[in-house]
């Protein structure tokens, strides 16, 4: 009689790698940045006696490019490869027999990470790509064992970083038609954030006038490859566009003012990518301007600038507490207009401003009780019981300015004691 016996499959062994969080985030600049730790645990579980040699963890950061050139008969194909960084870890140390591993088994690990490192990186020209694999070594004719986990790495800007508080503002005498200033309150920006670009532009020819005002966001980047001297590729795109032909002249100071509103794309739009330098990839972010001014002949001629603005990944928060520098803060407030304040709200930018009317001052002096909390209704012999709140008065859709352009001098100002 025939006996047949059954046979045994083991299951294979559980190996694999478990972080703590697979996004890190590096604060502040590359000069400046402390640098983060990866944290994590690697899990052995095996069900049977397994012959092991070694377990090892291996941090990995590359860039590389890659693109082509030409028709198919002459195509020509530029790469490049550059390890950013690489750091090896042993959790099981190799001896001259194998361990024989049989349970459940965890390592924790820390891997310290320097500051300076590039952002994560997917574009279709190149990447940057962070890597961590577990190996485990086993003897031979017997298969190893192998986990991957990629790590994105993003850059959060502190807010003492020069880039955060300059305000950018560029003017210009052009042909002697115009003599033009635009201006943005600062120069880096975050996915969904809005760009307010503030126009102030004075004719100086005469009968001139704006056709139209072209605003784009445009990014660009460039690779770089090992052959043929380091051969280049730029390639540019427009991730936001305004184009505005409702440009009108103040009768009295002959000027065109607008604030021109542009949103930075989010972050699932795949387009966008932010600022990065590395050996073989650099992005950077730059506004363009296009203003159509129509002559008295009716001929049409193009005034052209641009201004590099920084996309990051995010922007700190105005800490409300602090104040400005008295010389930055006419260079950092944008020309009150009611549309772009409505899009600003809408975008979440300020908070909407209250409608409910203000206490008449019959209902708060009603009561005797509050006389010592009584608000004064005269101060150096003027009447300020009627003077509105501020969110009352962004409610006006006509509110009167300062006929002077700049802030009064420190010195000017007479302190009543």
């Amino acid at each position: 009689m025939l006996n047949v016996h059954p046979m045994h499959f083991a299951s294979p062994p559980e190996f694999r790698i478990q972080l703590e969080n697979d996004h890190l985030i590096l604060h502040g600049s590359s000069e400046e940045s402390a640098g983060t730790i990866l944290r994590g645990k690697v899990f052995f579980n095996s069900y049977e006696k397994t012959k092991v040699k070694s377990i090892k963890l291996r941090f990995t950061g590359v860039t590389n490019v890659s693109w082509s050139e030409g028709r198919k008969a002459n195509r020509k194909v530029y790469k490049a490869k550059r390890t950013i960084i690489q750091k090896e870890i042993t959790l099981l140390e190799s001896t001259k027999k194998p361990h024989l591993c049989e349970g459940k088994y965890k390592w924790d690990f820390e891997i310290p990470l320097p500051g300076n490192l590039p952002e994560s990186i997917h574009h279709e020209l190149g990447k940057v790509q962070y890597e961590l694999e577990a190996y485990c070594d086993r003897p031979k004719f017997s298969k190893d064992y192998v986990d991957t986990c990629t790590i994105k790495l993003t850059r959060n800007l502190s807010e003492s970083s020069l880039l955060y508080s300059q305000p950018v503002d560029i003017s210009n005498l052009w042909e002697n038609k115009v003599a033009y200033d635009i201006s943005l309150p600062t120069k880096i920006y975050s996915p969904n954030k809005i760009i307010p670009v503030s126009f102030d532009i004075l004719p100086l020819a005469p009968n001139l006038k704006i056709q139209s005002v072209v605003c784009s966001l445009k990014e660009y980047i460039t690779c770089t490859s090992d052959s043929n001297n380091h051969h280049q590729r730029t390639q540019s795109k427009v991730l936001n566009l305004i184009h505005d032909d409702q440009f009108i002249q103040n009768p009295i100071t002959g000027r065109f003012t607008k604030t021109q509103i542009l949103v930075v794309p989010s972050r699932r739009d795949k387009r966008l990518h932010f600022d990065a330098s590395t050996e073989l990839i650099e992005i950077y972010h730059k506004l363009k301007f296009i203003v159509s001014l129509e002559n008295s002949d009716g001929h049409i001629s193009e005034l052209k600038a641009s201004i590099p603005v920084v996309i990051t990944s995010s922007v700190p928060q105005d800490d409300q507490d602090i104040l400005p520098p008295y010389q930055a803060t006419n260079r950092r407030s944008i020309h009150y207009d009611p549309e772009t304040l409505a899009h600003m709200v809408a975008m979440g930018e300020i908070r909407p401003p209250a409608r409910s009317s203000p206490p008449s001052l019959t209902s708060i002096t009603s009561t005797e009780s509050d006389s010592d909390d009584l608000i004064p209704t005269h101060w150096m012999g003027m009447d300020i019981s009627t003077v509105p709140s501020y969110a009352t008065a962004l409610l006006s859709t006509n509110v009167p300015c300062a006929s002077t352009s700049s802030l009064p001098t420190y010195e000017s100002i007479s302190i009543i004691s």
